[in-house]
């Protein structure tokens, strides 16, 4: 593939990723070249010690295929639901924590 054809090529992929991109997506695409280029990706949300959690999603350029969103905390990838459970659990734990210090009046 000459240079003018993959030029041709990723300014079509990225203007693809520009029109299917998520309203979520922070991601400022043509920045890069190949795989990196279909990412898309959220705003970054520090959940603890600077650790940060973002919504990502793929979508190859040829194809159109999309993977779902997914979260990624740190380099460990979660499913919406797992994510949404793990959110539920520190929601949980912290409740109890809370009813320790705060013991209802009864």
């Amino acid at each position: 593939m000459s240079d003018s054809e993959f030029s041709a090529r990723s300014h079509n992929r990225t203007v693809a990723s520009r029109i299917n991109c998520p309203l979520w997506c922070a991601i400022q695409h043509g920045a890069n070249h190949g795989e990196e280029d279909w990412v898309h990706m959220s705003e970054a949300l520090e959940v603890a010690d600077g650790v940060p959690a973002r919504l990502c999603m793929s979508v190859d350029p040829d194809t159109g295929a999309e993977d779902r969103p997914y979260v990624t905390i740190g380099s460990s990838e979660y499913t919406l639901d797992e994510a949404e459970e793990l959110g539920m659990s520190l929601v949980a734990i912290a409740r109890v924590g809370a009813a320790s210090i705060h013991p209802s009046a009864g």
